[in-house]
């Protein structure tokens, strides 16, 4: 039986592959951390669109109008991550990356390419999941594709508390992703 709904998974997970995430149905991204928290309730119940929720919160760190709210987004959906990691060595070039290359984030909503300087539609940002599968320590990995580098950037979740998904690690997520094309 375990051998079936392994292969059942395998087949489920195979058909995923370019499967595109879009945000919650109010498709826009949050105004406030109590607006986070009601897309969250439905978001963050896949690991697919807890990513989504997670590259909004780095959209939203990157502007500095937003950035408090985006900070707190962040620390929420984010497993372990500490409320001070803008202080913390071990976080310096996620947060160096987020204030001086916001476009590296942008990158991975639909349409977004560095011939257009990575413009896009915030409020209606669509992820492509490339693939979106069981991980082998017990949580989940998603991979998402980038418009501005050549292969997809793994993201790691785990089951919180509540039962919704955070994210464990996004290694790759903010290197080698090309530069704005100038003209």
């Amino acid at each position: 039986m375990k051998k079936f709904l392994r292969l059942f998974t395998s087949i489920a997970v195979v058909s995923l592959l370019c499967f595109v995430v879009t945000s919650t149905a109010d498709a826009r991204l949050p105004t406030s951390f109590e607006d986070y928290k009601l897309q969250a309730k439905e978001g963050a119940k896949t690991p697919e669109g807890t990513v989504l929720l997670w590259l909004e919160g780095c959209i939203l760190y990157s502007q500095p109008q937003t950035r408090t709210l985006g900070r707190d987004i962040l620390v929420d959906i984010t497993d372990k991550l500490p409320k001070d990691f803008e202080k913390n060595a071990a976080h310096s070039t996620f947060v160096n990356r987020l204030k001086t290359e916001p476009q590296t984030f942008r990158s991975y909503c639909k349409g977004a390419t560095p011939e257009n300087g990575y413009k896009t539609d915030l409020d209606k940002c669509e992820l492509t999941v490339t693939k979106s599968e069981e991980d082998p320590g017990g949580g989940w990995q998603v991979h998402i594709k980038s418009n501005g580098a050549d292969t997809p950037r793994k993201l790691t979740l785990t089951k919180g508390k509540e039962g919704n998904w955070k994210i464990v690690s996004y290694p790759g997520l903010y290197m080698g992703v090309r530069p704005i094309v100038k003209e």
